[in-house]
């Protein structure tokens, strides 16, 4: 497809603001759901961009950089390939795997970030003990830059180098090849889906999986009607579970007195 400047523009600034998002707000639109829905809207394919983000969010789901370990960067390769996929008319699945590698990646490039902003630190702690503030918020401004940069630059290169390089690389390719790379996409959520059951309680509440199963498999409800069946029975839970403590405490407090 043909892509407007002002498209590549809000694609890149998005790719800038994301990381900045996720280290200080915290709002939420640096997840890879999220992330593959903008860029789609961008790009006029939204389906396409929460496809992406939807399969790459269920393989960043239990992944924490608990102590400031550096993780696979899932919402910067859902940018990267939501576009790659959409402005190259690719199947979806061709742009999961695409996005897999870029997630790795970004793993380096994190390393590289934190190394910096170590040096930053001491920079700063060096022009405390000098009382000259201004410095300390030059290094301040300088990390905020360093952690933009650190998303901003790779998706700006792939907007630029990008889609030329995926379109050469697939003109080139086999068939054989092609084929892998869609079976492997195709493969993906599904393996997504089995590592979020492995870090989920699913053995306790497998009831509600089976339900789950039944609904959308066999009545062919959509996955939205499902979630709000399940967001229905998870408040349901809770209200009893707050009414079960809550007479658990009056029944403790009634003893105490007695006593």
């Amino acid at each position: 497809m043909q892509v407007e400047v002002w498209q590549l523009v809000a694609i890149v600034l998005y790719g800038f603001y994301i990381n900045f998002e996720k280290n200080s707000t915290m709002c939420g639109t640096y997840q890879p759901v999220t992330a593959g829905f903008v860029v789609g809207l961008i790009m006029g394919d939204v389906s396409t961009g929460l496809f992406i983000g939807g399969t790459l969010q269920l393989m960043s789901l239990g992944i924490s950089n608990f102590g400031g370990a550096s993780i696979p960067d899932y919402q910067t390769a859902s940018v990267v390939a939501t576009f790659i996929t959409i402005s190259t008319g690719q199947d979806p699945n061709v742009g999961i795997t695409i996005g897999i590698p870029v997630a790795l990646l970004m793993v380096q490039l994190d390393v590289v970030r934190n190394t910096i902003g170590v040096w930053l630190a001491h920079k700063a702690e060096s022009y405390v003990d000098k009382r000259d503030y201004s410095g300390i918020g030059k290094m301040q401004m300088l990390g905020v830059v360093l952690t933009c940069a650190t998303t901003g630059i790779p998706i700006l290169l792939a907007v630029i180098f990008g889609p030329d390089l995926v379109n050469g690389l697939i003109n080139n390719s086999p068939e054989w090849l092609l084929g892998g790379l869609q079976v492997a996409g195709g493969i993906l959520p599904a393996v997504g889906i089995a590592l979020l059951l492995k870090n989920l309680p699913t053995k306790t509440h497998f009831p509600y999986l089976l339900i789950g199963f039944v609904l959308t498999v066999y009545m062919k409800i959509p996955l939205l009607g499902v979630a709000l069946i399940a967001a229905a029975i998870s408040l349901i839970e809770f209200k009893r579970e707050n009414e079960r403590e809550m007479l658990s405490y009056s029944v403790v407090g009634g003893m105490d007195e007695d006593e």
